[in-house]
This record gives structure tokens, sequence and C-alpha cells, in this order.
């Protein structure tokens, strides 16, 4: 019985790994570019920011989900183990987290912060133009650090399945 708790909850952890940066990646790369191709400044960036706010908030679960089932992997390891870490394991356990923090540091930018201003900025009747398009790049920018950091994540992850 034991093997296939720990199967779940890997599985859990994987599923949703996908489902976050895979809504990241769609909102940056497949959204985003066709509502900008065919619509006006103003239309794209309620459309992207309505896509963006759903999204939202199933990231915010799966982060969650994902903190939960790291946190049991790593007993699960820790018991099949006996809580015999490797000094490699650790290390790269260590940066696994800490890209794990900059995505998450660079999701929170991506969304909350510019995406919000880029909102705020678009819906002034007298929204200025140039600062729309500041407000795009960094929205942009920081949505690329959150998948390159998640890349990261994910080889860190397939070189700690190894050792």
């Amino acid at each position: 019985m034991r093997p296939i708790v720990e199967l779940f909850i890997r599985w859990i952890h994987l599923i949703a790994a996908i489902v976050w940066f895979g809504g990241i990646f769609f909102s940056l790369s497949v959204a985003t570019p066709i509502l900008r191709k065919h619509f006006q400044i103003l239309e794209s960036v309620q459309h992207t920011t309505a896509i963006r706010n759903r999204l939202r908030h199933v990231i915010r679960f799966t982060i969650h989900v994902l903190l939960i089932t790291g946190a049991m992997n790593l007993f699960i390891v820790g018991l099949n183990t006996q809580m015999g870490f490797s000094q490699g394991y650790f290390v790269l356990f260590i940066a696994k987290l800490v890209f794990v923090g900059l995505m998450t540091l660079f999701h929170s930018l991506h969304i909350a912060v510019f995406n919000r201003r880029l909102e705020s900025a678009v819906a002034n009747p007298t929204f200025d133009a140039s600062v729309v398009a500041k407000l795009r790049r960094k929205v942009d920018l920081f949505g690329i650090f959150t998948i390159l950091a998640g890349l990261v994540v994910f080889v860190l992850s397939l070189i700690l399945r190894v050792d």
C-alpha cells in the first residue's frame, strides 16, 4: 500500500507543477500574442487580464498543493533513505527550493504587480501609450523569468530523481 500512496503523492505534485507552469506558459506564449494581434491595446489588456485573473486563482491553489506535496515527498525520500541524504542531494534540493522561490517571486511580479499596474494604466481614460508599452514589457519579462526559473526547477528535479 505504501508505494501506491507515494506514487499518488508524486503524481499530485507533478500535476500541480504542470498546471502552474502550463498556465503561465499559455498566458504568456499563446493567449497574449493572439490577443495583441487581434485587438486594440485596451481590449487586449482587458482580455489578457481576465485570463490571468482566472489562472491566478488556480495557480494559487496549485502552489499550495506543491508546497504540501513537496514536503511530503521530501519526507518520503527521507524515510526511504533513513534520513541519510547525500551532500550532493542536499545541495541540489536547496538549489531547487531557491529556484522555486524565484519562480514564485517572478510569478508574483508578473501577475500581481505589473499586470495590475498595466490594467489600471489602460483603464485610465487618458492613458499614455509609452507607459502601457513599458508595463507590457515588464509583464512579459517577468513571465519569461518565471518560465526560465520553472525550467531550471524541472531540470534540477530530474537530476534529483537520478541521484
